[in-house]
């Protein structure tokens, strides 16, 4: 797959030119921006939270499901400003030729390149700052500094690969860049943690309150505006900002539950995972998907605690500490 050169529309900022690529690098590029994608998200702050690994941040299951709470926050947000503003992507975010590859690399190289619905402010390059910039503060991995370069870096890479794919235009990047700056000084501003042992984190049920806000507002602007395709983002991101906020306070000492056995978390993950792409496949209503999405964050927080209660593997006597 050979992309032609183009001249696009820029909104003002920047300009987009494609020179013919390889299929190679432009698959290679699909994949780096799999990393600001909400699926990489689920996957990687579960993993965080079942199996909690200290090494990585003092407060495991804190900073997991404050990364799930960054990360429904951001799509409500991202969600609300692209209806809103309803400014279409680059003409080539839908254009991709299948390489003549076995049919399974083929296809992901189509999935992971192209894109539709609106394209401003991106999502990707939002979503990436707030999370990875957040991570600079929550990690305990390596110092600060090499945390910072190392998010910059991905932050970069991945908004990089969006204007390369052909999906964004450089507005689009730059402004969702410096949005995702703004809510993460805001939320760091308004849901501090209290407790004088977690200094320099965040509370994961205020993060959920304030997404759950946020995905109000993105479904009054979908409905306002009666645009389709994008009710579920909005709706998904308001079941799990409940489903996270019930389950986060119904649990009292979170990092001294027992971690998931490998098993067992992939069990539960097949499972959890599973209902939330059936939700989204089958083109949900708005209660159906806000209920089912909301189970699912809910479970993901519960699930120490219920492996624990009912002595399912080795986890049942492990601790997060």
């Amino acid at each position: 797959m050979l992309r032609s050169a183009l001249a696009l529309q820029t909104r003002g900022f920047g300009e987009l030119a494609l020179a013919d690529a390889p299929d190679a690098l432009v698959f290679l590029f699909g994949l780096v921006t799999q990393l600001g994608d909400q699926w990489f998200f689920f996957v990687a702050f579960t993993s965080l939270y079942w199996l909690c690994r200290p090494r990585i941040t003092a407060r495991p299951r804190r900073t997991a499901a404050a990364f799930v709470g960054l990360a429904l926050g951001s799509l409500a947000l991202v969600t609300a400003l692209k209806v809103g503003f309803a400014l279409p992507r680059p003409p080539t975010a839908a254009v991709a030729d299948a390489p003549a590859w076995p049919s399974p690399l083929s296809d992901l190289l189509v999935s992971f390149t192209t894109d539709d619905g609106f394209g401003f402010p991106s999502g990707h390059a939002l979503g990436t700052t707030v999370v990875y910039g957040a991570a600079v503060s929550l990690l305990d991995v390596w110092d600060r500094r090499r945390r910072l370069v190392a998010a910059a870096a991905v932050v970069g890479t991945v908004s990089l690969s969006r204007i390369f794919l052909g999906v964004h235009y450089g507005v689009d990047i730059v402004v969702g860049v410096l949005l995702g700056l703004v809510f993460l000084k805001a939320v760091f501003s308004v849901a501090a943690a209290d407790d004088p042992d977690a200094a320099g984190h965040l509370d994961p049920a205020r993060l959920f309150a304030i997404a759950a806000g946020l995905s109000v507002l993105a479904l009054a602007v979908v409905f306002a505006t009666g645009v389709p395709g994008h009710t579920e983002n909005a709706a998904a991101a308001l079941g799990g900002s409940l489903g996270g906020l019930v389950g986060w306070t119904r649990l009292a000492d979170h990092e001294s539950l027992p971690t998931l056995s490998p098993p067992v978390a992939l069990v539960a993950f097949l499972g959890a995972g599973g209902l939330w792409v059936g939700v989204d496949v089958v083109d949900a209503p708005v209660p159906v998907t806000v209920l089912a999405t909301g189970a699912v964050v809910a479970f993901i927080l519960v699930a120490p605690k219920l492996q624990g209660r009912i002595g399912l593997g080795d986890g049942a006597t492990q601790r997060a500490d």
